[in-house]
């Protein structure tokens, strides 16, 4: 029933020609597209198959049910551009906003949209100013809107223009640039070279054949089925000679036209626009190299302590407290579940004394102070500053994220390892940032900055929420909501003592429920996913804590003092910088003067009290590797003794056989548990007369058993050489009333002692 069904609907959805010729032509564009995934162009090229598949099955339709080609190919291009953005800038709704209802889906397209624009732009203007560019989202529109082409392309040359090695030679050229550009294995395009054989000789012989028979011209039926046969094993044949020969180095054949000066400027072009292509980066932001957390924090050796990495002396132009800030390099906005990395980004050269352009959102006034830094650690170019960066004493590069969220600065030129820089602090009051609403925050900020990805677990959410929950005052503003966060989380105990976390849990539940103690990565971690959580833009700054400075005003700052912190949006503010590591001075939310500078500033919790740290999780039990060794060798032990007899019990040994036979051979199996198995030429009475004449059945118990034995071979035997075929309800009553004497003879046996 289910195959028929199944039958009915590839019936009903036959493509024209049949599945054969659809599923080799889809089967090479898979080809294609395994081997763009192969190359890894871009971090998230996930839509390269789906693009295609579409952009084929689609045309296919296109091209069988519009007339005009015109009309069709306006809706081709339509359909293409906009399911390419569809994908690139990830419009597609998570369910909690689908069923929030039109307005909610309306508010996260038109975030994602300005993120996408955003992101678009600041690689315009890197790209236009000269600059270097990391960011990859208009390339991955490029792949995806190629991708797009290559499937439509194919599927009109084989099903609209009836040419299908057309398209095929179009995929086989993009097959080839990818191969060779990108370094992707050379068994895709032997698979692709293959199936576009046999799938286009095949299709354009059913195109004959339709001609054929317009024409009233007689052919052999066969023919088809021998020409398949041809294709595919002439193809098989070239792939596996392709497969056995060395590899052409194409490499050097193009040489020549690769030292032609305008295609080495294309190139280089290219490199500066699309540096963040298929190219990883290491971030020296992070002192001490890796990923979050650093593992070089652990157990804080007295090398940390010891280790001096820089020093710096500090000249606000307002006499202000600064300690609460922080020494940052670089920020880190993409959450794992195990740590942090850097989305794509775009740099900009700025000469010595240029103007690091301000963020026009940035509408509060500013601090300035100016700072004198001498690097001593080794030859990193990153820049670290107290505030965000205005004016270098040399050249630098800004690293940006978009067009206005400045990422860090890194020297450029042979930085030296001295250098003068001013930046700007924002002083901006609580009930100033209590003001701020997330409403007017710009939405690439929202988008970027809210992010998190789909396993974190839901406790961590719902502790967000539940530390921000309305008071008897109403709904926590969004300053108080990251106040209270701050403060609950100051409640953890520090540690440096700590292992590595284990490999397969999201960092931040870690640290939340079941660690409940750690250092500076897991606090400012878990702030910056649980405000985002509540929908507060937040991202997570590391870089080193200030130290106090010396009677000559200079700080000195060690390895051990690498530190990492939170850092939220205000609307009209921009970053403001959060302190949730429990040992260190709570962030001031604006530059205090320096007259009230006189203790850190308490920690701060709406309503009262801060919510108690949740119960620790009980511990994962750790699996009983012994008991299951024990249990595995049993099993061995087991199976070495009874593991046949086992087998056997198992196998359908009375199936086919009727009632009487049935019972007559359990009694033989019952016999050979008692040593005594029927013998070859054995006839029922000589088996049954040798059965009785055991020592076992010498026992007053089992004298018992003589007449349902007896009864027993009777009926076997007129079963099986009598006319009478009767006897099958007798035959299973008298097994019924043997089994269970029969079955304490066996165990008696295997028990006891016996010869």
């Amino acid at each position: 029933m289910s195959t028929h069904w199944l039958v009915r609907l590839l019936d009903r959805f036959r493509p024209p020609f049949g599945w054969l010729p659809f599923g080799l032509l889809l089967g090479a564009l898979a080809c294609l597209a395994f081997s763009v995934l192969d190359v890894g162009w871009v971090s998230n090229d996930g839509f390269i198959g789906p693009i295609m598949v579409v952009g084929f099955v689609g045309t296919m339709i296109v091209a069988r049910r519009v007339r005009r080609p015109a009309v069709a190919w306006l809706l081709l291009i339509a359909a293409g551009a906009f399911l390419a953005l569809f994908l690139v800038a990830d419009l597609w709704p998570p369910w909690r906003v689908a069923q929030a209802g039109t307005a909610a889906v309306s508010d996260f397209w038109r975030i994602r949209l300005a993120l996408f624009g955003d992101r678009a732009a600041g690689w315009l203007a890197a790209v236009r100013g000269g600059g270097r560019s990391t960011e990859t989202v208009v390339f991955a529109l490029g792949l995806a809107l190629a991708g797009w082409w290559v499937g439509a392309l194919l599927a009109w040359s084989a099903y609209r223009a009836r040419r299908p090695f057309l398209g095929l030679t179009l995929a086989g050229f993009a097959l080839a640039a990818n191969t060779f550009y990108g370094q992707s294995p050379i068994y895709w395009a032997v698979f692709f070279f293959g199936l576009a054989i046999t799938g286009g000789v095949y299709l354009t012989h059913l195109y004959r054949e339709l001609d054929w028979q317009r024409r009233g011209i007689d052919y052999p039926a066969e023919v088809r089925s021998d020409l398949l046969i041809y294709a595919a094993g002439l193809s098989l044949g070239i792939m596996s000679l392709a497969m056995g020969i060395p590899a052409i180095n194409f490499r050097a054949l193009a040489e020549t036209f690769q030292r032609q000066e305008a295609v080495v400027s294309a190139e280089q072009t290219l490199a500066r626009a699309f540096a963040g292509v298929a190219q990883p980066r290491v971030d020296e932001g992070a002192a001490g190299g890796g990923g979050l957390p650093r593992s070089f924090l652990l157990g804080g050796g007295p090398e940390l302590a010891e280790t001096v990495v820089m020093t710096a002396t500090l000249r606000p132009d307002t006499p202000v407290d600064l300690s609460p800030y922080h020494w940052r390099s670089v920020s880190f906005d993409v959450y794992t579940g195990r740590g942090w990395t850097r989305s794509p980004e775009r740099e900009e050269n700025v000469g010595a004394g240029e103007i690091i352009p301000p963020a026009t959102a940035i509408t509060a006034p500013t601090i300035r102070v100016t700072q004198e830094v001498d690097w001593r650690f080794d030859r990193r170019a990153t820049r670290y500053t107290l505030g965000r960066p205005s004016i270098f004493s040399h050249d630098v590069v800004a690293m940006w994220r978009g067009q206005e969220d400045l990422v860090g600065v890194r020297g450029r030129n042979n930085a030296p390892t001295r250098y003068t820089v001013e930046t700007t602090i924002i002083p901006a009051a609580p009930e100033q940032l209590r003001a701020a609403s997330t409403g007017n925050v710009p939405p690439e900020i929202l988008a970027r900055y809210t992010a998190l990805p789909d396993s974190v677990p839901a406790r961590v959410i719902d502790l967000a929420f539940e530390i921000t929950a309305p008071t008897n005052a109403g709904p926590l503003s969004a300053y108080d909501r990251a106040r209270a966060i701050e403060g609950f989380l100051r409640q953890y105990p520090y540690s440096l003592d700590l292992p590595l976390p284990p490999p397969d849990v999201d960092i931040v539940d870690h640290f939340l429920f079941d660690l409940q103690t750690g250092f500076c990565d897991y606090y400012a971690s878990a702030m910056v996913v649980m405000a985002r959580a509540v929908g507060l833009p937040a991202r997570l700054g590391v870089g080193f804590l200030q130290q106090p400075a010396d009677a000559s005003g200079i700080q000195t700052v060690r390895q051990l003092d690498a530190h990492s912190w939170a850092e939220v949006y205000f609307a009209g503010y921009g970053w403001i910088e959060f302190e949730p590591t429990a040992p260190f001075a709570a962030a001031a939310p604006a530059a205090r003067p320096a007259a009230s500078a006189t203790s850190a500033p308490p920690t701060y919790t709406p309503g009262g009290l801060p919510l108690a740290i949740p119960d620790r999780a009980p511990p994962r039990p750790e699996p009983p590797w012994a008991l299951l060794l024990g249990f595995a060798a049993g099993l061995l032990v087991a199976g070495r003794l009874w593991g046949r007899r086992l087998v056997a019990s198992l196998r359908p040994r009375y199936a086919g056989l009727d009632e009487v036979q049935a019972a007559f051979a359990r009694l033989q199996d019952g016999a050979a548990a008692l040593g005594h198995p029927p013998q070859p030429g054995q006839t029922p009475a000589e088996f049954s007369a040798d059965l009785l004449a055991a020592p076992a059945f010498d026992s007053p118990d089992a004298s018992a058993l003589r007449p349902a034995i007896e009864r027993l071979t009777h009926h076997f035997a007129a079963r099986q050489y009598g006319p009478n075929k009767e006897g099958k309800s007798e035959a299973a009553a008298e097994w019924r009333a043997m089994r269970s004497p029969l079955r304490r003879l066996v165990w008696r046996r295997r028990l006891g002692p016996h010869n």
